[in-house]
Parts: structure tokens; C-alpha cells; sequence
């Protein structure tokens, strides 16, 4: 059906503000989909009345609608977008226009920038901008020590512009939201929201954070030669050599690596396996894309096909469908987190999205639920991707229930206290209340590794007063344990009872980082528990440790500090940490000064990709600390050792172009003995 010229005004009009707040505030007020489908509308109606293009022209030239209106930067070339291919037939027809070669890459969901280097020094980083100017964000960008944006180039003395995306890899996402929270701002929507806001920022609280992947190479004035190849993706591997990291190294299983020498109906074939194959593995990359983009090699063939007056006709992506759902609101709960957090969640009609069954999503906080405005009975846009935590995209305000109410916090703690709201984050100054999650997380596997006390043992022990701290579960006996009631009527028994208090036993010995891990300090987790436990080795000297002394810790800082050294105060007045040590649980052991051993990862940063036979992700990392090294999730010229068996990822790819040192995981053990 055509529309009405008020509803193609009130249908850019929401174009506008929602691609405003995407780029300006990092606030997401409609998904890809809806976005992409309100600006294809605007074309139909151009398309059929041609006299609109000047009124929609902001939108449907921009390179990337919305994104700042340029800068103080202006680029030598412009900094276009890429024409969306809507079918596979498309993408045949791009590929039987290009006489050569033609590269396959994943389509990254980030930030455009451009980065000139200088003699082999970062000189200028740009965002895109309105495409012709950008802002300046060369000191954000050196403050954030962005990962494949180095600031120094590897061997290479080269002067070469990147134009490419950055982006937050999934697995920093967690970091980045506990960082977010230590400055008191608002929970990232997820990881495309949280890398527009820290590169905006540029807060140094969220260094190594980010990722940067290069798409396009342009030389300057000083390239050598190589630098100027009239192949792009020979132009690549020089960049990658040096340091930088690129869309294609990403993903290097991606038409074998190379560019598809197949021309004519061959071609189409392969570039249809590549799109099959990066969407079969797409939910298992661990770095956001939306799609593939497909391009010619050869500067030859580019200069045939030209570009228009937005994009270049020699490329096109491809997108694939987001992953996202549509689904109801079923409930609204709450209740307390063990720092106390009043934690919200939103129950919803099993959905299935981002390869799972979903059946709740989280409500960040009261100041971001108010602000959306989400009701019980709402119809809403669900996300997940990959491990995080599902999320409400949007609201469908036009299915709305007539008879719906607002959502509001609840007025008090559920014991009647106020609430701490001095932080988006609402916290119950009533430990009692955090009790049980407190407990929960102590006996996890990431902390004491507890087996055998669920979630209804730990109800149980809390509700007689058994429990009420981390220090409690050292005093439990079997006596105690036999006759722990379980509901309708049944007791724990002797034989669990004796099995659970084995595993305490067994819990006392565990190694120092799982016991500060153990304490539920807020701020910290198991990576936190790691590097405490290294920088202070016993617990004498936790209990002593200043402010000052704990924010120079790695990865601490004076705001993390200063709520740990909150949380410590708080368990010395419990007596929690006398308690501990008095049951004899293992609290550090203080180095001998006259041990000269040298540990066989000393001042090592080491990179555990993929299995080692024995230890799951966290132990092999307490594994790597114990023998003197640092633990990192991601390779870079800082790297000493990757840990992988050969194989074609990112990671032993840029390890083995970045010259870093690879071993097997028999012979990783082999090195600690």
C-alpha cells in the first residue's frame, strides 16, 4: 500500500532521531531490521515520485545515515558505504562484472574510522563522519590501546592509511559493562553500544577493550612500493605483517584465505559457499557482523566498474538477518544480586534466537526500564548473541495492550529498607538480603568449586541460619548437614551430608585467587581474583592493603579500588576473613625472599586458544599465573606464547604473522611441568 505523505514525513522523522541517538548517544531505539526496512519504504516512494528525493535526500545519500554530521577532519577520498546486494542473484551479478579475483570478508557491525600512519607511528585516527569530514580521535584512540591498532607498527617503518571498523569481540563485553558500572554510567545495550560510547569517550578505564579491523588499504606520499600493489589483498598482508589487524584475518577460513580466482558461473558458486559458510559459523565468531561483503582484488578491475556518487559499484554486502525475535512480556520480578544490586528480570514467551530458547532477558536497571518503558503484555524485540545475556531491543508500542500499567520499582528492599540510589545501579544496604546469591557464587565453579550444593541447599542453609556469610559453610558438619530440611519433608540424609562435607574439606585448599574470588566482593570476579591474588599473595597483606595500594594492582584502578577496600572493611567488621583463616582455609603464601626459582612463564603474556587436557578456561588461566605469566584472551605484539594446536583461526594466524611464539597444549604442560 502507498503512503501517505505525512506518513513518509513521520516515517523519516523517526529515521532520524533513531539514527541520531545510534551514532550520537549509542542509544538504540529500533533494531537494523526496522531501520533498513523504513529506509528501503523511502526509496519505493522516491522511486515512484521523484520530486521526494530532495526531502529525504539527508537520508538516502548518507553514508551512514544519522552518523555525525562530519568533523574537524576532513579525509583525502571520501569515506563512502557499500550498496546492500538484497539477493544472492545480486551478489552473482557483482561477481560476473569483475574480470579477476574477487575477496570475500565478513561484514563487521562496528565503527568506521581511518587511521594514517606516519614513518610507522600512528599519526591521525578519523571517525567516518558525514563521509567527507570527521572528528579527530587520535588521543581516544592511543588512550584505549585498541587491539590491531597499534600504535608503534611491527618492523615496518611504513606511512599507510586503514580505513576499517572498530568493535567490541563478545567476550569483553562482561568487562566492559562491570567497567561501565565502576564509573556509575548505564548499562551498555550490548557490544555495538558499548563501543560507540567508549570510543566517544575515550574513558582509559576501557583500554584493551576494543578491536580494530581493517577493510581498506590506501597508500600515501612514503609507501614503499609493496604498500602500493595493485592487488588489495596483497596490500593487506603487508599491513598485517606490520601489526594491523584486518576484516579478513578474522575470519581466514573464509574462502580458504585467498581471493576467489574462479571467474564467470564458478565464481558465483564459490562466493555462495563463503556467504553459506560465514552465516553457518556466524553464531560461534565471537565478534559482531551483520552481513558479508563481497569486492573485487584487482585495483584494474575497480577502476573499470567506478563508483557512483555514494558507493562503489566494484563492492556490495550482503546482510543476513539479525539475531533477534519477537516475542510478549510475561512477567516483570526482582530481587537482590549478591553486591546487594537489585537485579531485574523480565520474563518472556519462549522465543527461539541467537541458537537458543530464550525465556527471559535482563532489565539492566530501574532507570533504564522506566526510560523504555517496558510493561507486563508488551510485545517486544528480543537479541542475543552468542553468551550474552538476552536483551530488549525495542518495543512495539502499536501492539500495546489498552488495558496495560506502567512498570515501577519496587519502593523498598525486601525488608523494608531504602535503597542505595546514589548509582543507576539501586543496591540494598542489607546484607542479609544477598545472602543466598552471595553463597551461591561462592560455591561455583568459578570460586570454592563446591560440588553438590545447589540452589535448594543453599535456600535451606540460609533459611535455618545456618549460613550467613562464606566464612559459615567452613563450620558445617555432618551432623548438621543430615538433617537440613529440603521441603516436603525430606532432610539432605547422611550420605549426601558426608559427600558435601568432604568437598568443603576439600575447599579449604583451594588456591588463594578462588578464595578473594570466594568473599563476592563487589567489583570483582574470577579474572579480578587473579591478578589480586598475584599482586597481594596472602591474606595478612589483603587486609592491610590501602586504596592506593590496591589501584595498582593491574586492571584495578582508584574507583575499583575504593569498593574493595569497602567490601574488605565490611567483612573485617563481620569477622568473615578471621573466620576464614581461624578454619583453616588456605589464604596465600607469602614468597620466600631468598627463592631464586624462576618460573617458566615469568613475565610471559600467554594466549590459551582452544583445549588443554584437563583445565577448563579458568583453571588453565590460574594455571599460567601460578608459573609466573599473565593471561590474555587475545593475541597481540605483546603476546609472548599462543597455546594452540595448528589450525586456521584468527588467532593462530596473526600469531604466526606477528612471529609469537606457538606451542601445542602437551607441549604448554610440558613447559610447567
Amino acid at each position: 500500500m502507498q503512503m501517505s505523505d505525512t506518513d513518509l514525513t513521520a516515517l523519516a522523522e523517526s529515521l532520524r532521531a533513531a539514527a541520531g541517538a545510534y551514532y550520537d548517544t549509542d542509544e538504540l531505539r529500533m533494531s537494523d531490521a526496522e531501520y533498513d526496512s523504513g529506509i528501503e519504504q523511502l526509496r519505493i516512494a522516491v522511486a515512484a515520485d521523484p520530486s521526494l528525493a530532495g526531502q529525504f535526500a539527508d537520508l538516502l545519500d548518507a553514508v551512514a545515515a544519522g552518523q555525525s554530521a562530519g568533523g574537524d577532519v576532513e579525509h583525502p577520498t571520501m569515506m563512502g558505504s557499500l550498496d546492500k546486494a538484497p539477493t544472492l542473484d545480486a551478489l552473482d551479478a557483482l561477481v560476473l562484472a569483475i574480470d579477476g579475483p574477487v575477496v570475500v570478508e565478513p561484514k563487521l557491525d562496528g565503527l568506521a574510522i581511518r587511521a594514517l600512519y606516519r614513518a610507522g607511528r600512528l599519526d591521525l585516527v578519523a571517525t567516518r563522519g558525514d563521509g567527507r569530514t570527521g572528528e579527530d580521535v587520535t588521543e581516544r584512540v592511543r588512550r584505549l590501546e585498541i587491539d590491531g591498532l597499534p600504535a608503534r607498527l611491527v618492523g615496518a617503518d611504513l606511512s599507510v592509511e586503514v580505513r576499517g571498523e572498530v568493535f567490541m569481540a563478545d567476550a569483553r563485553f562482561p568487562a566492559a559493562q562491570e567497567a561501565r558500572a565502576g564509573l556509575g554510567g548505564a548499562p551498555f545495550v550490548n557490544p555495538r553500544n558499548a563501543a560507540a560510547g567508549i570510543l566517544r569517550k575515550g574513558d582509559a578505564a576501557y583500554a584493551g577493550l576494543l578491536t580494530f579491523a581493517a577493510y581498506d588499504v590506501v597508500p600515501v606520499d612514503g609507501s614503499p612500493a609493496t604498500v602500493a600493489d595493485p592487488s588489495y589483498s596483497a596490500r593487506l598482508t603487508v599491513v598485517e605483517q606490520a601489526g594491523i589487524g584486518t576484516a579478513r584475518a578474522l575470519a581466514p577460513w573464509l574462502a580458504g584465505g585467498e581471493p576467489v580466482a574462479l571467474t564467470g558461473e564458478p565464481g558465483t558458486v564459490a562466493v555462495r559457499s563463503a556467504v553459506a559458510a560465514l552465516a553457518e559459523r556466524r553464531p560461534d565468531l565471537g565478534f559482531p557482523i551483520d552481513g558479508i561483503v563481497v569486492k573485487a582484488d584487482l585495483d584494474a578491475d575497480r577502476a573499470r566498474l567506478g563508483s557512483g556518487s555514494r558507493t562503489p559499484r566494484w563492492s556490495v554486502a550482503y546482510k543476513y538477518e539479525a539475531e533477534t525475535a519477537v516475542t510478549r512480556v510475561v512477567a516483570i520480578t526482582t530481587g537482590v544480586g549478591r553486591t546487594g544490586r537489585l537485579a531485574i528480570r523480565v520474563e518472556v514467551e519462549p522465543v527461539f534466537v541467537g541458537g537458543t530458547t530464550i525465556t527471559f532477558a535482563t532489565g539492566h536497571n530501574a532507570t533504564w526500564m522506566l526510560e523504555k518503558d517496558v510493561r507486563v503484555g508488551d510485545t517486544v524485540v528480543v537479541k542475543r548473541a552468542n553468551d550474552v545475556i538476552p536483551y530488549i531491543e525495542s518495543v512495539v508500542l502499536d501492539e500495546r495492550p489498552a488495558d496495560s500499567t506502567p512498570w515501577t520499582p519496587p519502593a523498598t528492599d525486601p525488608n523494608g529498607g531504602e535503597w542505595d540510589k546514589s548509582t543507576l545501579l539501586w543496591r540494598s544496604t542489607d546484607p542479609s538480603l544477598s545472602v543466598g546469591a552471595t553463597i551461591r557464587y561462592a560455591v561455583s565453579r568459578d570460586a570454592l568449586d563446591i560440588e553438590g550444593i545447589g540452589t535448594e541447599i543453599v535456600e535451606s542453609l540460609v533459611e535455618q541460619g545456618l549460613v550467613a556469610d562464606v566464612a559459615d559453610l567452613f563450620s558445617l558438619d555432618v551432623e548438621t548437614l543430615t538433617s537440613l530440611p529440603l521441603g516436603e519433608g525430606r532432610m539432605l540424609g547422611a550420605k549426601n551430608a558426608v559427600k558435601i562435607a568432604a568437598e568443603i574439606e576439600r575447599a579449604k585448599g583451594a588456591a588463594w585467587n578462588r578464595v578473594i574470588t570466594a568473599l563476592g566482593i563487589r567489583m570483582t570476579g574470577r579474572t579480578m581474583g587473579r591478578r589480586l591474588a598475584a599482586a597481594i599473595p596472602t591474606l595478612d597483606l589483603l587486609r592491610a592493603a590501602t586504596a592506593l595500594d590496591l589501584a595498582a594492582v593491574d586492571g584495578v584502578g582508584p574507583i575499583r579500588a575504593a569498593a574493595i577496600r569497602e567490601g574488605l572493611d565490611d567483612l573485617e567488621a563481620r569477622g568473615v576473613l578471621g573466620r576464614l583463616a581461624a578454619a583453616g582455609v588456605h589464604t596465600g603464601t607469602a614468597p620466600d625472599p631468598e627463592d631464586t626459582v624462576v618460573l617458566p612463564l615469568a613475565g610471559m603474556t600467554v594466549v590459551v586458544s582452544g583445549a588443554v587436557p584437563g583445565y577448563s578456561r579458568t583453571t588453565v588461566a590460574e594455571l599460567v599465573e601460578a608459573n609466573g605469566g599473565k593471561a590474555s584472551s587475545s593475541v597481540s605484539s605483546a603476546t609472548s606464547l599462543l597455546v594452540s594446536e595448528p589450525s586456521t583461526s584468527s588467532k593462530y594466524v596473526k600469531a604466526t604473522d606477528l612471529g609469537v611464539r606457538i606451542v601445542t597444549p602437551a607441549e604448554f604442560l610440558e613447559m610447567v611441568g
